[in-house]
């Protein structure tokens, strides 16, 4: 009984300055979220999209160990010529097997500087920074609702 009670006791300390914070913080990530989405949509706006095939998976060895695997695409421009580009990020899992089809997007008279741009890989930072953010406010809302009940007459 001493363990419920003092579990109790923490739970009536903890609880109202962290309901009253958690909403806060989870709005603040929220509209982080929102800058990071804007930025990527800007981003996809001002570029030229085209559709590339996966031609191979390059490995190359990992700072911290392990392997990492870079895709290397091939697409054509709008003018027609034929580019290869070897992917700025990669992961330790194949992402993208050979003969996948993706999107891409580059800058007008840059096709060298093209980027995998799956929702995904475009709209990460957005999409866990908004989740992240969700799930602190409704967190802290749920505190706040639970104290309220509790302190109640």
């Amino acid at each position: 009984m001493g363990l419920l009670r003092w579990l109790r006791k923490s739970f009536e300390r903890f609880a109202p300055p962290v309901g009253a914070a958690l909403p806060w913080v989870g709005g603040l990530l929220l509209v982080i979220a929102a800058g990071f989405g804007a930025h990527s949509w800007r981003f996809a706006r001002e570029r030229v999209r085209a559709t590339a095939t996966v031609t191979e998976n390059v490995s190359r060895f990992a700072k911290d160990g392990g392997v990492l695997y870079y895709p290397r695409f091939r697409f054509r421009t709008a003018s027609g010529e034929l580019v290869q580009v070897l992917a700025t990020s990669g992961s330790d899992e194949i992402e993208f097997p050979a003969g996948t089809a993706v999107p891409v997007l580059y800058r007008a008279g840059d096709p060298q500087g093209a980027v995998i741009a799956t929702a995904w890989r475009a709209y990460y930072a957005a999409i866990v920074l908004g989740v992240l953010g969700t799930a602190l406010f409704d967190l802290g809302w749920v505190l706040r609702v639970m104290m309220r009940r509790r302190l109640a007459p």
